[in-house]
């Protein structure tokens, strides 16, 4: 017989062994604390992505998004004077010191291609101003009319063309963020604002760049996530936010290039009452009716106003992409510094 002790011992282990996954479930793990950086910057991307007021086709909504990419790199900078690149090694300082002046390129790219569409709304200008009459007789205005349209289509060639060289360099520079790891402590905190100026800068010019093309070649460039995949759970939020608006950016665009139209609305509604225009100039004006002429001067007067409200807006951009620069380089300089004094 055994003793009481050993008994109770018994029927102690058995007990706790039947018991153990009802009296021990799994502990799940708490939730990592989000930096004010990524609530602000997640927020940003949701309320961009989340405003059916404002569809991406828009200028509205581009310049908004361009916004968005100013407001980071000034956040950027500000928090550059608060705190140093501690933990970023001297190679992905150098990397973003080169990124970013690729950005800057972009940008100048852009400037150039709005001044394009000026152009296009400058001669679709001339051409309704001699179907309205004041230029001569009929035949006279008819001519310079189909001679202000041609320049229209010489415009739309350059455009397709500048778009192919921008597309691709913008592709490159997204692409290099594969090589970047995932990092903790001041590292992360440090890499979070530039990761996040380097996203925002990129989803807004690779949208812009798409949305001033007349017939799209190219989809959005895709941005890869430096922090990891969003599949696996390794992503920050703003970073899954920021996912999905570029999803949807990229369903949106896709379906209009592949309708042969241009992504921004604006552009969109222009190009198509100009042609409505010129297919019945070709026909001897004869089904051409002064409403129609009007309403493509409309169009034209508002996307001339959008033009110059983009303008402002990637000029913005190009001056805080600047200031992201001379930040780097500071930081650049002073790393090549500490491993001087290493050595």
């Amino acid at each position: 017989m055994k003793k009481p002790s050993t008994l109770l011992r018994s029927i102690s282990t058995r007990l706790s062994t039947r018991l153990a996954p009802s009296l021990s479930p799994a502990v799940a793990p708490w939730p990592p604390v989000r930096s004010a950086y990524d609530r602000w910057l997640a927020a940003e991307l949701d309320e961009l992505h989340a405003d059916p007021l404002t569809p991406c086709t828009s200028a509205a909504w581009l310049g908004r998004a361009i916004g968005l990419a100013v407001a980071a790199q000034r956040r950027l900078v500000a928090e550059s004077e608060l705190a140093t690149a501690a933990g970023i090694d001297r190679k992905t300082i150098d990397e973003c010191v080169e990124d970013t002046a690729e950005l800057l390129d972009a940008c100048a790219g852009l400037r150039c291609r709005l001044d394009l569409i000026r152009s296009y709304a400058s001669s679709m200008r001339i051409a309704l101003h001699w179907l309205e009459g004041r230029g001569g007789g009929a035949a006279t205005s008819r001519r310079r009319a189909a001679a202000a349209f041609a320049e229209c289509e010489a415009v739309e060639r350059r455009c397709g063309a500048e778009l192919a060289k921008c597309g691709s360099n913008l592709r490159k520079l997204s692409e290099r963020a594969l090589h970047a790891k995932p990092h903790s402590g001041g590292r992360a905190q440090c890499q979070e604002s530039l990761a996040g100026a380097r996203a925002a800068a990129l989803l807004a010019v690779g949208a812009l760049g798409v949305a001033l093309a007349f017939r799209p070649r190219r989809s959005v460039p895709s941005i890869v996530h430096s922090a990891g995949s969003v599949k696996d759970g390794a992503a920050a939020p703003w970073e899954c936010e920021l996912q999905e608006v570029q999803k949807h950016v990229k369903e949106v665009y896709e379906r209009r290039r592949k309708e042969g139209v241009p992504c921004m609305a604006e552009l969109e509604a222009a190009a198509a009452d100009g042609r409505a225009v010129k297919s019945a100039l070709t026909t001897g004006g004869r089904h051409l009716s002064e409403a129609a002429v009007a309403a493509a001067r409309r169009r034209c007067d508002e996307l001339e106003e959008k033009v110059f409200v983009l303008e402002e807006s990637i000029g913005e951009l190009h001056r805080e992409l600047i200031g992201v620069r001379m930040v780097l380089l500071e930081w650049s300089q002073r790393e090549r510094g500490h491993e001087v004094l290493r050595l």
